[in-house]
């Protein structure tokens, strides 16, 4: 039989499957090892940014003393938050800075330097109104539109007594003045005792509502509605009597200190407000609410201005473009829902939240807001707040003698005086009294001086007109009679005395005393010894050989002595303003 060779060899697998399945494992494992490297390394990245490799920066954040408090809080809660900005790990600084010297140091000089003194140089700047902001117009210095974090209307703080009376007499910004001035003018309110408004006006730190109160009486003295106050009302006699009016009776209060918050302090201290140094102060509805019990706060009848907070990222040398985005993400992290309660809780408004009303501290509705002033008719407050007018009651003594008639310029001496004057009368106030006396020669009779206008208030009925009219009328007549005019004159402005101002007669002219008929030892003796003071303010005009009588005449009465070239230019026109008011 043959025999079959048996094969004792294992049969092989194919390699081709086994080649498939790792290199499948291969793909797979190095697709994972690649997902794992991408997030390992943007987990360095990230871990790369989070260590801040630019280093640290901080944002500095100039705030108007009112709401640099709760700004602080909120700011260690941004610092909290590790914000990382351009690899920078960013915290925030609030110090305090008064608005408007912040304002007046930027407006001045917008490229710098900036002034240590107000504290480390912001890139944030907050003050209490956009007023503020708004004198940079132009300058470069601020970033875009300021975005308003929180706000507060500015209303008159002042005891629970004062307060009610003044509301229900519907006291309206406008009255404030009248009340200022006037004589025991509080007891028509029924506060016997009380005596005139004594409203007093800080000017310190913190004081932003005093200017904003000041815009208010402006706006509506010369019923401008909810504004804005154009540069022409702010300069008109109306609104200049209204500030001199209010700044006057203010400076007349002794010991009232320089910041609104201290004021506040003063004011709620004291158990008898009879007899208090002053009875009111303009502040922020948040600065009454912070304040605590004691005060409340009076909106007066009319638009109400409003301390809008605006938040304004500044563009100066300074400022990088780190602090700058940083700026920008403070100022939204302030606007979000949680940052605004804590502003809110604080005493601010934010959007239609309001703070609690206590009873002390009712929050009076804002049924018309006050548009701020643009910079020119805030700029002119602010100069008529700084130098008001003092209310006068002023004779005038114009000689209308031949000499008056010269060719100057492009006028006569007469004419050119009589439109300074003019320009001057339309400037007065309402509260001022005013008269004309003319004088040359026979004028009335055998007096060489004529009374065109008596003298008293500028309310009365039509005097300014009755003024401009007489000045018009005026046309050179003969010689002059200086000495026995001015004795008339001044003889009629004692017998007339207005109590509680400066009295005087103003004497312009060109030319000596023609009249030897008076003397000046007559002269000297009539003004000696007088029942009342008045004084003598002289204008003399070109080159007048009695300039050394006239000068001594004004000595003698504490008055002043203006010698002017020419009646052409603005000589003649800066002596009036200084001597008729």
């Amino acid at each position: 039989m043959g025999q079959h060779r048996s094969d004792q060899r294992t049969r092989g697998v194919s390699k081709g499957p086994i080649i498939a399945v790792v290199s499948v494992i291969v793909l797979v494992l190095g697709v994972v090892g690649w997902f794992q490297l991408r997030d390992r390394t943007s987990s360095q990245g990230t871990a790369a940014a989070g260590t801040c490799v630019e280093g640290d920066a901080t944002l500095t954040v100039a705030a108007d003393p009112d709401i640099a408090g709760p700004l602080r809080e909120l700011a260690t809660r941004f610092t909290e938050s590790l914000p990382v900005i351009r690899d920078h790990c960013v915290s925030v600084s609030v110090h305090e800075a008064d608005s408007q010297a912040v304002s007046d140091v930027l407006a001045a000089a917008p490229d710098g330097p900036w002034n240590a003194d107000l504290g480390p140089a912001p890139a944030l700047w907050i003050p209490a109104t956009g007023t503020a902001v708004e004198r940079l117009a132009g300058t470069g210095a601020v970033d875009g539109q300021p975005k308003s974090i929180a706000s507060s209307p500015v209303v008159v703080a002042a005891p629970e007594e004062l307060a009610l009376a003044l509301t229900a007499a519907g006291t309206g910004w406008q009255t404030l003045p009248t009340l200022q001035s006037g004589k025991d003018s509080l007891a028509g309110l029924g506060l016997a005792g009380w005596g005139s408004l004594k409203l007093a006006l800080p000017t310190g730190p913190g004081s932003g509502a005093t200017g904003a109160a000041i815009e208010a009486v402006a706006a509506a003295t010369v019923n401008a509605g909810t504004g804005p106050l154009t540069e022409a009302q702010a300069a008109s006699p109306q609104v200049t009597a209204a500030i001199g009016a209010l700044e006057n009776g203010s400076r007349s209060i002794d010991g009232t200190p320089a910041a609104t918050a201290d004021t506040l302090d003063k004011l709620s201290a004291r158990s008898d407000h009879t007899a208090a140094s002053f009875h009111a102060v303009p502040a922020t509805e948040q600065q009454v609410f912070a304040h605590g019990d004691g005060l409340i706060a009076f909106a007066p009848a009319g638009a109400t201005p409003v301390a809008d907070h605006p938040a304004a990222i500044l563009t100066t040398p300074w400022v990088d473009e780190t602090l700058g985005r940083a700026a920008a993400q403070f100022v939204e992290f302030l606007r979000q829902p949680e940052q605004a309660q804590s502003l809110v809780d604080a005493g601010f408004r934010v959007g239609d939240r309001t703070p609690a009303a206590t009873e002390r501290t009712p929050m009076p509705a804002l049924e018309q807001v006050l548009a701020p002033a643009a910079a020119p008719a805030a700029a002119r407050l602010a100069s008529t707040f700084a130098n008001p007018a003092v209310p006068q009651a002023t004779t005038i003594l114009l000689d209308v003698s031949g000499s008056m008639g010269y060719a100057d310029g492009d006028g006569t001496r007469l004419s050119n005086t009589v439109d300074a004057l003019s320009a001057r009368i339309v400037a007065l106030g309402e509260t001022s009294n005013v008269g004309l006396w003319v004088y040359s020669r026979g004028l009335d009779g055998s007096k060489p001086y004529l009374v065109k206008v008596p003298t008293g208030p500028m309310s009365d009925g039509d005097r300014r007109q009755r003024l401009e009219t007489a000045l018009q009328s005026l046309r050179p007549a003969t010689a002059t009679s200086t000495y026995a005019s001015m004795i008339a004159a001044h003889d009629s402005a004692v017998n007339a005395f207005v109590d509680g101002r400066p009295n005087s007669v103003l004497l312009i002219t060109d030319g000596p005393n023609d009249d030897t008929s008076t003397t000046k030892q007559q002269l000297t003796k009539a003004l000696s010894g007088t029942a009342h003071p008045v004084r003598v303010d002289v204008i003399s005009i070109g080159e007048n050989s009695d300039q050394g009588t006239l000068q001594a005449m004004a000595q003698q009465t504490n008055g002043t002595f203006a010698a002017v070239p020419s009646t052409q230019g603005p000589a003649l026109a800066d002596a009036l303003e200084k001597t008729l008011s």
